[in-house]
């Protein structure tokens, strides 16, 4: 190990107090959907920043959901980004918390509350790791973007989207902070996001023939999304994400018992693995419903995109993944490639080119459950973690 290195070992193991006490404020600040107002936590991040010099840049499409953006040796290059995210989802039954959720209680080693691994851990570790490093006084050519971001939760569009596709970030390198047990995860699933509407024609339920049914006409469509899509995914793999999937998350329709429905509305959740492709997924659905209008005249329908996201793929011998694995080995962590298991900010990196990784503290099964938490040391082996991949990669 060479002296810098243990140099920056050194700070930020001196740093493991202040860590921690930086995700609990933020824990206990509110950031949670809806509305995901990420002003406090943006605020306190601003903070942070400003006591290691540095000037975060507020920046936002809605002014409640600002994103931070703040660099360590600005103008330098190769600029890598370390991106992660404000928001979370909501409480959910707080009858089901043991602790309360905005209350990042200690106990047996873990901090308890929302937001503890998805993904405020992160972006608590990655701020203390930009310390780290100013504290080391190591000169670097490369420049660190500290990007902690709103909207993440909710599609990303307004949050790491809009910055990429309005110009105020172009980074070299990506790195997304998200629950990875300190893994380097080289791959993702991507995720299509639909709406589908049949439409009917009310009548009294009493003679129903005399109306065309929308949930009937819907029950035909599910029927053969089951058939035709959903039981065949679980035979297409990918040696590092889970199977690709189909979940029907939300159906409504009609208006009355006794009434012949006239519309009748689902919203269904496809993942994508890298082995297959956004439009492929979105092909799959349309061709099922052309063919059953086809089939039946009185078959009429809206298909409506509500999200969608490329999976992302990185190719292992990318610099940026070797160098993150030797920060692993550095820091005694497996440097076995992994698979996110949800969908990240990352796809906007890796859509526009960036080569990108998915790293950060804590297991993704934490995430959205009551009592969420995160290991203090997963944590603050984060903080090494990053600190060290962050000079190796700009030095």
């Amino acid at each position: 190990m060479d002296k810098e290195i243990a140099l920056i070992i050194n700070q930020a193991e001196a740093l493991r107090e202040e860590t921690v006490e930086f995700l609990a404020e933020l824990v206990r600040a509110p950031s949670q959907h809806s509305p995901g107002d990420t002003r406090l936590t943006a605020e306190i991040c601003r903070r942070k920043l400003g006591s290691l010099g540095l000037t975060a840049e507020v920046v936002g499409e809605q002014e409640h959901a600002p994103s931070l953006i703040a660099r360590l040796n600005p103008g330098g290059r190769p600029e890598l980004v370390f991106n992660s995210h404000l928001d979370t989802v909501g409480l959910g039954e707080k009858e089901q918390w043991k602790y309360p959720p905005l209350g990042a209680v200690i106990e047996n080693g873990r901090l308890y509350g929302r937001g503890a691994v998805d993904a405020k851990g992160c972006v608590a570790a990655m701020i203390m790791a930009a310390k780290a490093l100013a504290l080391a006084g190591l000169k670097l050519h490369g420049s660190l973007v500290l990007n902690p971001v709103a909207e993440e939760e909710v599609g990303g569009y307004k949050g790491a989207g809009y910055l990429l596709q309005e110009g105020f970030l172009k980074p070299d390198l990506a790195v997304i902070g998200e629950s990875t047990a300190n893994r380097v995860a080289v791959a993702e699933k991507g995720m299509y996001w639909f709406k589908v509407v049949a439409f009917g024609r009310t009548a009294h339920g009493s003679t129903p023939w005399h109306g065309i049914n929308a949930i009937e006409k819907m029950l035909k469509f599910l029927s053969r999304l089951d058939q035709q899509v959903a039981g065949k995914l679980m035979a297409r793999t990918h040696p590092l994400t889970p199977p690709p999937s189909l979940n029907i998350g939300m159906i409504q329709g009609g208006v009355n018992t006794n009434v012949v429905a006239d519309r009748c509305e689902v919203k269904i959740d496809r993942r994508i693995i890298p082995t297959e492709s956004l439009a492929q997924a979105k092909r799959e659905i349309a061709c099922i419903l052309e063919e059953l209008a086809e089939q039946d005249r009185d078959f009429r329908y809206e298909l409506t995109t509500l999200a969608e996201g490329n999976p992302i793929e990185t190719n292992p011998d990318e610099p940026l993944v070797k160098l993150a694995q030797e920060a692993c080995a550095i820091s005694g962590l497996s440097q076995e490639l992994s698979g996110y298991q949800q969908v990240s900010d990352g796809r906007f990196f890796n859509d526009a080119g960036i080569p990108t990784i998915i790293m950060g503290p804590g297991q993704a099964m934490e995430a959205h459950t009551p009592n969420e938490s995160i290991d203090i040391n997963d944590l603050c082996e984060a903080v090494k973690l990053y600190a060290i991949l962050a000079w190796q990669a700009l030095r």
